[in-house]
């Protein structure tokens, strides 16, 4: 044990100093790139090389890594888990690839049904707080956009690994699963290409848990003489046992089986002071669920759900800043046995203007974000973020602003033995306010803010007695205090005069404090099981670039749950082109639950290897 906390908290201990300076990290946006230490919000990325340094295998391993993200699987192995910030339910975080929405209307438990392959990532940006003046509809307790790209060089890169549980509390059955993958790169410096793909299956983690899921994604950026031209395509296939996932206590054999694919073309072309970024997308999803495996007639419901977007978004640069003005329009359609069929239509309008004033020491954002709901009626969203530089290492930064998110089609209209909609639910708003500052001196970066929300009507499934079936209500009004602490080192480290260097070190602090308006004496399913205290720890040190350790730990404290500490671990070792490793989750062995009553997996070993062909 001595050891393992000596690890943890390496990143504390002095070791030697790199001279190379911090390199800033710049946020993409659909009309103005901020950097971090410019920006008047609190913003993570996560760089390709921190996450190759992790002892994660997918999106979803990776997510529950990032300090403020309340990340909750229900299965291991990706099967299905929902990602949520500052408090908010899984439907409130909109997740974006490569800038397309890709959150579901139906329910936010398929946002995570991604066909992304780790080594196609280039970053993770982070947004924590509502953005609806510059991401748009349902960015209400933040965004997540995962960017994908080519690489500059051919080659192919393929891998695979086996898993098995050790837990002796286990029946006298096996385990465990393996999977499969490959990516691979292509074309020439001014078309670049990669397709990815990947086959996971799994017996699962205790009964009625198996896993079997595949993968396939494609995406080119070719550079022409009228712009750039991003194109995207995914599929993912995912079934999976369910049992605690929805319906408990009466869903021990239930299955799922989840179809996703998408689709996007992005345009960007830029003409002097001027740019134009324009997209077109489809999502198409088919869910079906069955509450009794053996016996489908039961009870089975089929979802089918389409979703067509597209967005112009444009900017002007002057002298003393950036004018930018864009436009999206977006239909959301659902064919379900269970839900019926149903349409709506969004139109929006953003406005945003980024000012540099007193010699460009303040940075002043602001914008607005006008919305057209064909169901909800017409909502404007404003907001204003500062951020003033006492030096170039050292800014405070601050934002106000509105956010708005309507209704899944689930909240609206399910009907199930434990579930029931309300067709009357309002749209959920609120209003938020954060003070911060960031610090970078070297390799380091520090960010620390402090934030409040007072929303309201918002939405959380309640019932009056364990008999009675779920069913959503809106809030009077919920308030939400919190704090968040980052530190992050950016730059590898010599570790004093040995030949050990410290590759990644991360830290991380949320607390967070909900009080809402009394509902009599109804029972919540979700908004009690918000995160209260978070602790994440991350770091990765290497002898000579060739052996790596990693150990990442996280603390999780919820009102509801019983709080608990989750270690991960991973050693690998690289050759030429070649790779071996083996991780460790749960190290500790922790018992516990993250949402539902889907008790998760114990300590689980796996062996795997990647391979690199130029």
């Amino acid at each position: 044990m001595k050891r393992i906390l000596f690890f943890l908290f390496l990143p504390l201990i002095s070791f030697g100093q790199d001279t190379n300076s911090l390199n800033e990290l710049v946020v993409t946006d659909n009309r103005i790139e901020t950097s971090i230490m410019e920006s008047g919000r609190n913003v993570q990325v996560l760089t390709k090389r921190q996450i190759s340094a992790l002892p994660v295998q997918n999106l979803n391993d990776l997510f529950q890594h990032i300090s403020g993200v309340d990340f909750r699987h229900r299965g291991a192995w990706g099967a299905q888990a929902d990602v949520s910030m500052r408090g908010g339910t899984f439907d409130q975080t909109l997740i974006l690839v490569n800038g397309i929405k890709v959150s579901d209307p139906q329910t936010g438990h398929h946002a995570m049904n991604l066909g992304i392959d780790l080594n196609s990532i280039k970053q993770i940006e982070v947004i924590k707080g509502p953005a609806a003046s510059r991401y748009g509809l349902n960015s209400f307790s933040g965004v997540i956009n995962i960017i994908t790209e080519p690489a500059e060089s051919n080659k192919l890169e393929v891998g695979g690994s086996l898993g098995q549980a050790y837990d002796s509390s286990l029946p006298n059955q096996f385990y465990g699963g393996y999977e499969t993958k490959a990516t691979g790169h292509f074309g020439s410096k001014k078309s670049r290409h990669f397709i990815s793909g990947s086959r996971i299956q799994s017996t699962g983690y205790r009964a009625n848990t198996d896993l079997s899921r595949h993968t396939l994604m494609y995406q080119s950026v070719t550079e022409t003489n009228i712009g750039s031209f991003n194109v995207m395509g995914s599929f993912v296939s995912n079934d999976f046992g369910a049992s605690g996932f929805y319906a408990f206590p009466i869903d021990s054999s239930s299955e799922e089986r989840v179809n996703t694919f998408l689709t996007a073309v992005q345009h960007t072309i830029k003409k002097g002071a001027f740019k134009l970024h324009s997209k077109v997308y489809s999502r198409k999803n088919f869910d079906t669920y069955t509450l009794f495996r053996e016996a489908p007639s039961v009870f089975q419901n089929r979802h089918r759900t389409d979703v067509e977007g597209a967005e112009v978004h444009g900017t002007y640069s002057y002298k003393y800043g950036t004018l930018g003005l864009g436009s999206e329009y977006r239909r959301e359609a659902i064919n379900s046995s269970n839900l019926g069929l149903w349409t709506r239509d969004n139109i929006g309008v953003f406005v945003e203007n980024r000012s540099w004033l007193f010699q460009e020491r303040l940075a002043l954002n602001t914008g607005a974000y006008i919305n057209v709901s064909s169901d909800f009626g017409t909502q404007v969203l404003p907001s204003i973020e500062l951020n003033f530089k006492l030096s170039e290492s050292f800014a405070f930064f601050g934002n106000v602003g509105q956010s708005f998110r309507v209704p899944t089609f689930t909240d609206l209209y399910y009907v199930g033995p434990t579930n029931i909609g309300n067709a009357n639910l309002k749209p959920e708003s609120s209003t938020n306010f954060e003070l911060g500052f960031k610090l970078k001196e070297g390799a380091h970066f520090i960010q620390v803010s402090g934030f409040y929300q007072d929303a309201a009507d918002l939405i959380d499934w309640v019932r009056d007695s364990l008999s009675q079936p779920w069913k959503p209500q809106n809030y009077e009004g919920v308030t939400l205090t919190g704090l968040e602490v980052n530190y992050e080192l950016r730059i590898k480290q010599k570790i004093g005069n040995s030949d050990w260097t410290l590759d990644m070190a991360r830290l991380g602090y949320t607390y967070l404090e909900m009080e809402l308006q009394s509902q009599g004496e109804s029972i919540s399913r979700y908004a009690l099981s918000n995160l209260r205290n978070q602790v994440t720890i991350q770091s990765a040190i290497s002898l000579k670039d060739k052996l790596t350790l990693s150990l990442t730990s996280r603390y999780l404290d919820r009102p509801v749950y019983k709080s608990y500490w989750i270690a991960d671990a991973r050693v690998q070792y690289a050759f030429n082109t070649a790779a071996v490793w083996i991780d460790c989750t749960n190290l500790l062995n922790t018992d516990y639950v993250e949402t539902a009553n889907a008790s998760m997996p114990g300590r689980w070993f796996r062996l795997g290897f990647s391979l690199t062909l130029k």
